[in-house]
């Protein structure tokens, strides 16, 4: 079952190894990755590579969201909303006609593709939800950050929250490439916190996350909904810090 507002408990979810073996679908997948808040198709760079190697996957494409990117100067940031964010991943999937699309998203990404995946039900194989922020429907980004354990009430700096395990070369490379991020979808209610009945979801636990701390996030999951709950060793930014790993996780639902 999966309620708009799910009250349950955290031990009904299974947890289940990073590297536990699964069985994969006869057809290849398109994966597809639509990055967080202040960040772009770019943080992905260090990751397509060891997804496009495998023969389980067909295509990888990175998406900007509006606002973001090579989508940077589509319009003011003030006048972005959620429904730019859903827009412009929808438009990428059905111009690339995208399907068996194994979806992840990745921090803030988390009330982007459940919204998305109930518009397009049918190019998407899985939603796999990275260290996602979810907020219960009604509620916003902004609102949740005023919980205690968030890093806006926590008052952590960039370097600290997406840098807490990156090398210096690579926390330079990714802090150089950040930019604003646009208030209105963190201020807007969300009305989808689920993907549509019949599409699994996972939702992967970074557990040295310094921006989402592991109870946070096991949360977001269970606000959710999900299958499963996969726990994975690593900070905010897992597809810079550990991206061979990371892939080899993902690789497993293609």
């Amino acid at each position: 079952m999966r309620p708009e507002d799910p009250v349950g408990e955290l031990s009904a979810i299974p947890v289940l190894a990073a590297l536990a073996v699964r069985s994969y679908p006869a057809e290849v997948a398109n994966v597809v990755l639509v990055h967080g808040g202040a960040h772009g198709a770019w943080c992905w760079d260090r990751l397509i590579p060891f997804l496009r190697a495998d023969a389980r996957v067909e295509r990888v494409w990175a998406t900007d969201l509006c606002g973001h990117g090579r989508r940077s100067d589509a319009k003011p940031l003030e006048q972005i909303g959620l429904r730019d964010y859903h827009e412009s991943l929808l438009e990428d999937l059905e111009r690339e006609n995208l399907r068996d699309v194994v979806l992840v998203g990745h921090s803030l990404a988390g009330i982007t593709i459940p919204a998305v995946a109930c518009l397009a039900p049918d190019r998407i194989r899985r939603l796999i939800y990275l260290t996602t922020t979810n907020p219960r429907r009604g509620s916003s980004v902004g609102e949740s950050m005023a919980d205690p354990r968030s890093p806006v009430s926590r008052g952590i700096d960039v370097e600290e929250a997406f840098c807490s395990d990156l090398d210096e070369q690579t926390a330079a490379w990714l802090t150089n490439q950040l930019g604003p991020q646009p208030a209105g979808p963190m201020l807007e209610p969300i009305q989808v916190v689920s993907g549509p009945a019949g599409i699994p979801q996972t939702y992967i636990v970074c557990e040295e996350d310094q921006v989402l701390p592991v109870d946070y996030q096991l949360e977001q999951a269970d606000t959710i909904g999900v299958d499963e709950v996969v726990r994975f060793a690593s900070g905010h930014s897992a597809f810079a810090s550990r991206p061979r790993a990371l892939a080899s996780l993902l690789l497993g639902y293609c």
